[in-house]
């Protein structure tokens, strides 16, 4: 696990407040070597970092319905994240639950029936799924920095100034009283 936040989308790093691709990364380097500043360490750490991240990627495709993709765009945007963020999000916490869950495969073969046979087969997708058949997904905003690319999933231009508020209750205040924590983007 990286020890800097990577935007996969940007191909980007954050780093001392502020996003870098390898291009930026290289620059600042060398700008450092230039002015006579040999404390490279961190942007040289970001860089390998970065750079073995990025060789790694895999670009995947699914199928999906077009209210399915709808509404995963639609929560992309509340939550200010791409939607490949998104849908990695949620494969990452679908393949950290079903590992959790002990299997026994001696016991998994002793227990198949037919029935479970039956259900193993591929049932046919339903295509006149609506939103309303979805579930509803309720989100907790983590911490998170937004990065270039969610950034520009959003919506919001690399001009345009923007602030991002959470408010958090203060550990021993008193009821209703709320510490705001403001993060401007770079």
């Amino acid at each position: 696990m990286s020890q800097f936040p990577i935007d996969v989308d940007a191909e980007a790093i954050f780093l001392d407040g502020a996003w870098y691709t390898r291009e930026d990364l290289s620059r600042r380097i060398r700008a450092m070597l230039d002015a006579g500043d040999f404390n490279v360490a961190r942007p040289s750490m970001a860089l390998q970092e970065l750079t073995q991240l990025m060789q790694g990627v895999r670009t995947l495709a699914f199928r999906s319905t077009p209210e399915l993709a709808d509404a995963l765009t639609q929560l992309a945007t509340r939550l200010q994240q791409s939607v490949g963020a998104v849908i990695r999000e949620a494969v990452t916490q679908y393949i950290t639950d079903a590992n959790s869950e002990p299997v026994d495969p001696r016991h998994q073969q002793a227990e198949r029936t037919e029935e479970t046979v039956r259900a193993a087969v591929p049932m046919p997708l339903i295509t006149s799924t609506t939103s309303e058949d979805l579930p509803k997904v309720i989100v907790e905003a983590p911490q998170v920095i937004a990065g270039p690319g969610a950034l520009r999933a959003a919506g919001v231009e690399s001009g345009d100034p923007l602030e991002l508020t959470q408010r958090k209750q203060q550990a021993g205040a008193a009821a209703g009283t709320e510490a705001e924590q403001v993060w401007f983007k770079q």
